[in-house]
């Protein structure tokens, strides 16, 4: 099993990031709280990729009122409920598609960020700013959660998984399903031939495909968690092995995903976004602000 080498990345000393900052985050029926986590991800981000995952509430709308009021933003509106992986898969696969039309450069850097205000997009700015520290030496920067204020079947059902990524991916890891990742865009190009996504399987997925490909991965950093939210349940966790297993098995016989050329289709079909990703132009940037939470 490998381990990171130690580093210690100095946060405060390093310049302002050049790179754009773009964020995808998963949505399903989040009508009470999607205005806020929006409006808190767009003060650090330069672009938002919204992926509404069927939501059967208000979602949607909020999301068509949000986009028409905003240049800096596409929403995926799935037609069905296919689950959080199928939808960060999405996400992936447009990346891919602005990547291969110049619209973003391969050197930015993707955010990963759950919208149901267990994450708080305040943290955004820092992770980058952590990543930007290391200088080259690390590919993705993996928050990881204070589980205190988790009840105590989940922090054992993370335990769980976190062994099993580790053992499966080849990376120490400590939250595996923390799923508030930074890496650059280029890093969607080597992941997406190889990832599946189903239901709730796309954290602990994509924590074994980066280890085993040889990513080099900081989970170090520690995040508060503003309230917990309950999601997957108990005999999900088994199908999320599964899936694991499966991506492992693929890795080891060269079994690559068959169905994104496809795939990638029809997302298409259902972004909506503003006049520049239909002409092919990047979107327009946003002012860095500097970051206010203590850094560790």
């Amino acid at each position: 099993m490998t381990r990171t080498p130690t580093l210690k990345p100095s946060i405060e000393s390093i310049p302002v990031i050049n790179a754009r900052r773009i964020v995808i985050t998963p949505i399903y029926n989040e009508e009470d709280v999607i205005a806020d986590v929006i409006r808190q991800i767009e003060a650090e981000a330069d672009l938002v990729i919204a992926v509404n995952d069927g939501s059967r509430d208000r979602t949607n709308i909020i999301l068509e009122d949000w986009l028409e009021k905003n240049n800096r933003a596409i929403v995926i509106q799935c037609r069905r409920n296919n689950g959080a992986s199928t939808a960060l898969r999405k996400g992936y696969a447009l990346v891919t598609d602005l990547i291969t039309r110049g619209i973003i450069s391969p050197e930015d850097l993707i955010i990963e960020i759950d919208s149901d205000g267990q994450h708080n997009p305040r943290y955004i700015g820092v992770l980058c700013n952590r990543f930007e520290s290391f200088q080259g030496q690390i590919d993705v920067v993996l928050a990881r959660r204070d589980f205190s204020i988790y009840p105590f079947y989940k922090v054992i059902g993370n335990i769980f998984l976190t062994i099993f990524a580790s053992l499966l991916g080849g990376f120490l890891y400590k939250d595996v399903e923390s799923n508030f990742r930074v890496m650059k865009a280029q890093s969607f190009l080597k992941l997406l031939p190889w990832f599946s996504g189903y239901k709730y399987s796309g954290a602990f997925e994509v924590g074994i495909i980066l280890a085993y490909l040889g990513f080099r991965i900081d989970n170090d950093y520690v995040i508060s968690v503003p309230h917990y939210r309950a999601g997957a349940g108990f005999l999900d966790g088994f199908h999320v092995l599964w899936m694991g297993i499966r991506a492992r098995w693929r890795l080891n016989r060269g079994a690559r995903i068959s169905d994104n050329e496809t795939f990638l289709r029809e997302t298409l079909k259902e972004v909506q976004a503003p006049a520049w990703f239909l002409s092919g132009s990047a979107p327009p940037a946003q002012e860095r602000q500097k970051d206010n939470l203590s850094k560790k």
